[in-house]
């Protein structure tokens, strides 16, 4: 005799797809979801104002797709995109962080918004896992999308039925999830006379990215394939930050494995910054302290564009406009910057340089008190700079 009433669910086993289109429903159909997951990925910073459309593995070549993309508009009426990148239980691709990066700055050469989020969808327990080259802008955990439908049956008028078949899918999911990762992981079998295939390398590609329209997303069906072998490399988190994305929130669940000299050489920083020069608001890096190199200031009065970074390997003090050209500030700031001031390009940005002596944050403070003094009344020379600019423009 057949009999289904043990079965509690109508899915044996979900997939990333699942999930995707279980948020992109939510996007499509429930304004107050919209407000809230820009509000939550934004940190309180940005308004949606008028949603322009979801669409799923939308694909910019040669740069693949992101599993979700949504474009809105917000209050200041700039266009912006969240690329959501969703994660159950398959295997991280290698840099995959910074492939989202550059898709984000693709669509902006490309005219398909004027700025980007990277967002990580996945269970908490994934984050813990993060290295800082896998760092995304935002973190979106299926704990959360939890407690939304919880909170929306009082909040949002979604039918208790209905919030209640949902909270049991991401449930499953992130169940499905703890499985997958404590399962043993088979031995590889090696493979003769079989080269490991090479990832292309975006940046020597010589083919032009297509022009860039959202009437018309190139959908396809992920493809699954084996991971390439990968050599496992030291990342300094300065490779990233040339991304105006940045990370402006560690995933929750990550521990920062922190060296205890160099942290406590941030800490020491941060203590002598803040005495004297607590409007440039310095912040400590993010990630772990021994592969991070580069202080940001973020002064109240500057908008967010703009910052002063202290690149401390390299030995500059640089006031940086991201996503702006060197002919954009040179008009404007030339004429009352002092002699040891240049404007260069750096990554996508524009910046006011002054070489400074470079510091070891492996040295500790001690050795090096006279050199961050420096440095900090070098920042505060361009935090004037950008001031008196502003007041005269």
């Amino acid at each position: 005799m057949l009999d289904l009433s043990s079965s509690k669910f109508p899915f044996p086993l979900l997939s990333e797809r699942d999930m995707d289109l279980l948020v992109i429903e939510e996007i499509m159909s429930s304004k107050p979801f919209r407000d809230w997951l820009v509000t939550k990925l934004y940190n309180n910073t940005r308004q949606l104002r008028e949603f322009i459309g979801v669409f799923r593995c939308f694909e910019l070549a040669p740069l693949g797709s992101v599993d979700i993309l949504m474009l809105f508009k917000d209050v200041s009426g700039r266009k912006c995109a969240i690329l959501v990148e969703n994660k159950i239980d398959q295997p991280k691709q290698n840099l995959q962080a910074q492939r989202y990066f550059e898709f984000g700055e693709a669509g902006i050469q490309q005219g398909g918004w004027d700025e980007y989020l990277t967002c990580l969808f996945s269970p908490q327990a994934y984050f813990s896992t993060l290295e800082p080259s896998e760092y995304f802008s935002s973190y979106l955990s299926y704990e959360e999308l939890c407690v939304w439908f919880q909170n929306g049956v009082m909040n949002h008028s979604i039918m208790p039925d209905r919030a209640g078949y949902k909270i049991r899918f991401v449930q499953q999911a992130i169940a499905q999830e703890t499985t997958q990762r404590m399962a043993p992981v088979p031995t590889a079998q090696p493979v003769m006379n079989s080269p490991a295939p090479v990832a292309p390398n975006v940046q020597q590609m010589q083919t032009p990215l297509p022009s860039f329209t959202t009437d018309a997303p190139v959908l396809s069906e992920p493809v699954l394939e084996e991971p390439a072998p990968a050599v496992k490399t030291k990342t300094s988190m300065s490779d990233f930050r040339v991304f105006p994305g940045g990370v402006f929130n560690l995933p929750k669940g990550y521990i920062e494995a922190e060296d205890s000299v160099v942290g406590k050489f941030w800490n020491d920083c941060f203590t002598i910054a803040t005495q004297k020069y607590s409007h440039l608001n310095w912040q400590k890096p993010t990630g772990s302290a021994k592969e991070a190199g580069w202080a940001e200031m973020n002064p109240s009065a500057f908008p967010k564009e703009v910052k002063i970074i202290h690149k401390m390997p390299q030995g500059y003090m640089d006031l940086t406009f991201a996503m702006a050209t060197v002919q954009m500030i040179q008009a404007p700031y030339q004429r009352f910057m002092d002699s040891d001031m240049s404007i260069k390009e750096s990554g996508k940005a524009a910046v006011i340089r002054i070489t400074i002596p470079p510091m070891n944050p492996d040295d500790g403070i001690d050795s090096q008190r006279e050199l961050l003094m420096f440095a900090l009344q070098k920042a505060e020379k361009l935090y004037q700079l950008y001031k008196h600019v502003i007041q005269i423009s």
